[in-house]
């Protein structure tokens, strides 16, 4: 099966003392990091790995799934490096998922896997209606070590660019009707439109 690398190696300072993994939506009881977790598994996605770099106890103590566990001893560095912790050693394709990453249903995520196979190539992410989108992202094996070979204080260090240099036929970017723009989940107000956006698409 193909794995999911949940990152989660920021700071979240913007989100107060709680850390947003350990959100909760209106009558859900699970933390956001094991709804996350939930949905991966339910899409057929194994193992899940959580990798940590800031505050990594507080995203713990939020985790009551199991998830493989990596910590990357070079967050300072920047979130690119944490990125590079997750693939790092990787054996097949693998999806990965900002921690704040709002993910679609589990059908639809299948669909990415599906679809990433069937065409062999780098890199498969949704589009929203106006264009934008990017995460989840399905990355293959042939392209993580390229991910993993670029220096973490490069200029170019950063997913945004590394997908850049993809062509069209090799960033397969999946359209999805009821893929929305959502804040960054960071901030009180952000975390509230994002739920009522959430529970729209439900």
């Amino acid at each position: 099966m193909d794995a999911a690398i949940i990152l989660a190696g920021g700071q979240s300072r913007r989100s107060g003392r709680q850390h947003k993994a350990c959100r909760r939506l209106p009558g859900d009881g699970r933390s956001w990091i094991d709804r996350q977790v939930d949905i991966l598994r339910q899409a057929g996605f194994a193992p899940v790995y959580l990798v940590t770099g800031y505050r990594p106890r507080r995203v713990l103590a939020c985790l009551h799934r199991r998830a493989m566990k990596r910590h990357n001893f070079r967050a300072r560095r920047g979130p690119f490096s944490t990125l590079q912790v997750g693939l790092n050693h990787r054996s097949g394709p693998a999806l990965v998922v900002p921690v704040d990453t709002i993910l679609p249903p589990a059908p639809w995520l299948r669909r990415l896997r599906r679809i990433a196979h069937a065409r062999h190539i780098p890199a498969v992410s949704p589009i929203d209606r106006w264009g934008g989108g990017g995460h989840p992202l399905m990355v293959s094996q042939c392209w993580s070590p390229s991910l993993c070979a670029v220096p973490v204080d490069a200029a170019d260090a950063r997913l945004d660019r590394q997908l850049g240099y993809l062509s069209a036929a090799e960033h397969i970017r999946l359209p999805w009707n009821h893929f929305l723009r959502y804040p960054r989940l960071n901030t009180s107000r952000e975390w509230c439109s994002a739920r009522h956006k959430l529970r729209s698409i439900l």
